[in-house]
């Protein structure tokens, strides 16, 4: 055997030797350490996986309430009643790639009691080899230490009161000195016993001297005797306040807010009368401003007649009345008003409003209730006499009532501006209770009324029928689809030739098409009308012009000749609008790259007159190159000096005369005067709805220049009229 070799085995012996001493150490150890963990101050667990317990100390076992064996194999988060707490807990304990040890707070909930505040330090064993991760966690109880920290806090708490207390008092009396509202106590007979300068201020008497005198010279007779109707209460322990006039030394007289406080329960030293606290605000600004807002409130600041809710208010009150008598609910709205504010601006319209209200107040009886709603709309309210049931006598009354309103409302002075006018108007009514008891019904039902009686004609006066309402709905629902195709794209234009009387093709009219996916085909008149009565003309408006033009540029580049497109125009679209009318045809012209000639406006007698700007409007669409067409001619109310300076190209006769050429004498004199007044103006004459031979041989006679109608054709589609300008081409190369 070598040297080296048995120093090996000697050194291997020592270090045997050694190990086995270490180990009979621990062995004789481990009873003590068993004993350690055992009475260990801290709560102590040897932890698997996911917190389950594998060892676990008789402390841990004791504050939770359960037998130590029940531990064994039972996750520790069993007893953590805070989510919060687990969550993190589980996830510290599952990081098992790089574990760190864990220091945080939890709640351990026992078996009885209330949860136990513990600080949990958990640190993880050092495994050789693969197996269950295992920690080592010390609980502590904080409880004790948080009990501490509050104490403490209370003690800083307390402290820092202690300390401002000296200061408190001086606040307060700066406080009390600087406060608006008079602050004072009071004896049981009113004698002020204390008083801070406002109250000295309130009641006009020098600082000082309010000490000894009694609250109640201060008060007129009447306010007096509020007061005492309370002085009782207050006596007796019971807070009062009050709202009393005041009268000061000075003269002046107030409004005030009074608060009463008696003394609480022990606060009144024995011996001594006990003193109520006194208060009083003045409150005679706040008083005259909340009258100004309660006028505001119920009364149209303009007129002085009531408004909207105090018209709710008072018809309420009416139909509550016992008796059940018959009511007149009249809703009335002002005729050509708009054209007033138009013409001679918004104090001449002011003026006529005012007008009216004081032409109303001087006609109506003592019991009507008069409301202007805003605008230009009023209501009447009048009871009616005869019995409620009887429908054809109440509405003979109000028949009878209208007739007086509109002689009331005749030569209404308005002001140096404009002479005296006779002013009519439209009116929709409700019967109380053949149309209701309630007030919002009656309201209802009466705007309906006047909203349909603007339809069929202004100036007439409609009773209410639930027809009404059905038919409103259905123009609601028909105008929220128009909306919607409007939006989506859902319309079209489709496009009706314009011949000469040899047939040769001198344009089309682009006229608008609505297939509805649940009403089907919607005709024109009704739609469009629809949309005339609302803001979405000018949306509808603008894409009819935009579309046409489109269409336009399209067959120019697929080389088809077209001598002209004609587009219809609203009289609403020369209204305000952005961009203006004008604006929205030269960006069209320049955005399809259009001669301007070959695009064709197409107005109505309807819109000269009463929109404002519609003359400059039309000079500046015939400067741009434009050409102008009068429709609809012969239905409006044109004057001769009217088309003398309106820049006009075309006079299209109506549809109505033309029908009935062929058998009636006025008819054709009617047609000869239009064609004669057209050819002395200097404009081409066409001729709508056209349908007969017969009526073109008249047409022909009398010198008429144009026609459109179903004799030639039907509206066609965008590819049928391509195919009928590719015709024309053709036609117009083999000659």
């Amino acid at each position: 055997m070598s040297a080296s070799s048995a120093e090996d085995r000697q050194r291997l012996e020592r270090e045997i030797r050694r190990l086995r001493h270490e180990l009979q150490q621990a062995v004789h150890a481990l009873p003590h350490l068993r004993q350690m963990v055992q009475f260990s101050g801290d709560l102590l667990i040897l932890a698997g996986a996911g917190g389950r317990i594998l060892e676990a100390n008789g402390r841990l076992a004791e504050a939770l309430g359960v037998p130590q064996h029940a531990l064994y194999g039972e996750r520790l988060q069993q007893w953590m009643p805070n989510p919060g707490q687990v969550r993190l807990l589980e996830e510290r304990l599952a990081a098992t790639a790089d574990p760190v040890p864990l220091r945080m707070e939890l709640d351990l909930q026992p078996l009885q009691g209330e949860p136990l505040a513990l600080e949990l330090e958990a640190h993880p064993l050092l495994q050789q080899g693969e197996g269950e991760p295992r920690w080592t966690l010390a609980l502590r109880d904080i409880g004790v230490r948080r009990q501490l920290a509050s104490s403490e806090a209370a003690r800083q708490v307390q402290a820092s009161l202690l300390a401002s207390l000296g200061t408190s008092e001086a606040r307060y009396r700066a406080l009390v000195s600087q406060l608006a509202d008079g602050l004072g106590q009071i004896d049981s007979g009113t004698r002020l016993l204390f008083a801070n300068p406002a109250l000295h201020r309130i009641l006009a008497v020098a600082d000082g001297e309010l000490q000894g005198r009694r609250l109640l010279e201060f008060l007129t007779p009447q306010a007096r005797g509020a007061f005492e109707q309370i002085w009782g209460a207050v006596l007796a322990g019971q807070e009062r306040r009050i709202t009393l006039p005041l009268l000061a030394a000075d003269g002046r007289a107030h409004q005030v807010e009074m608060t009463l406080q008696p003394p609480s329960p022990g606060e009144t030293e024995p011996g001594s009368a006990p003193a109520v606290g006194l208060m009083l605000r003045d409150v005679t600004d706040l008083t005259c401003a909340l009258d100004e807002l309660t006028a505001l409130a119920f009364h149209d600041p303009l007129t002085g007649l009531a408004n909207l809710e105090s018209c709710r208010r008072g018809l309420e009150g009416r139909l509550a009345q016992a008796g059940g008598h018959p009511w007149l609910v009249l809703w009335l709205d002002l005729d050509g008003f708009r054209r007033v504010n138009h013409s001679f601006g918004r104090e001449v319209g002011d003026a006529l409003l005012q007008a009216v209200a004081n032409a109303l107040r001087a006609w109506a009886g003592p019991s009507d209730l008069l409301a202007r709603l805003g605008g230009d709309e009023f209501v009447l309210v009048r009871e009616l006499s005869g019995p409620a049931e009887d429908s054809l006598a109440l509405g003979r009354q109000a028949e009878a009532v209208l007739r007086q309103l509109r002689a009331a409302l005749s030569q209404l002075p308005v002001g140096e501006e404009m002479a005296p006018m006779a002013l009519g108007f439209s009116a929709g009514y409700c019967l109380a209770p053949l149309h209701g008891q309630q007030v919002e019904p009656l309201l209802q039902g009466a705007a309906t009324a006047l909203s349909r009686a603007r339809e069929v004609a202004p100036g007439t006066a409609l009773a209410y029928e639930p027809t009404f309402t059905t038919r409103l709905r259905r123009e609601m629902e028909l105008e929220a689809r128009l909306h919607q195709a409007v939006g989506d794209r859902a319309l079209r234009l489709v496009y009706q030739p314009q011949f000469d009387g040899s047939g040769c093709l001198l344009g089309a009219e682009a006229l608008l098409r609505w297939n509805d996916p649940t009403l089907g085909a919607v005709p024109p008149a009704r739609f469009v009308a629809l949309a005339e009565r609302t803001t979405l003309i000018h949306s509808l408006g603008q894409w009819v012009l935009g579309e046409a033009c489109r269409q336009l540029r399209a067959w120019l580049d697929a080389g088809l000749q077209v001598p002209r497109l004609a587009v219809n125009l609203s009289p609403r679209q020369f209204e305000l609008t952005l961009p203006p009318l004008v604006d929205q045809v030269i960006a069209l012209l320049k955005r399809y790259r259009l001669p301007a000639g070959v695009l064709e406006l197409e107005i109505t007698e309807s819109c000269i007159l009463p929109v404002a700007g519609v003359t400059a409007a039309v000079q500046d669409l015939a400067a741009l190159g434009v050409r102008l067409a009068l429709d609809d001619f012969g239905t409006g109310y044109s004057s001769l000096s009217v088309l003398n300076r309106l820049p006009l190209h075309k006079l299209k006769i109506d549809r109505s005369f033309i029908q009935h050429l062929e058998t009636s004498d006025a008819a054709r004199t009617i047609v000869r005067t239009a064609l004669a007044m057209g050819r002395g103006l200097g404009m081409q004459t066409l001729a709508e709805g056209l349908e007969t031979a017969g009526q073109l041989a008249v047409l022909e006679a009398l010198g008429c220049d144009a026609y459109q109608g179903y004799w030639f054709s039907h509206p066609l589609e965008v590819e049928a009229f391509a195919a009928l300008l590719g015709a024309q081409l053709a036609g117009s190369t083999e000659k």
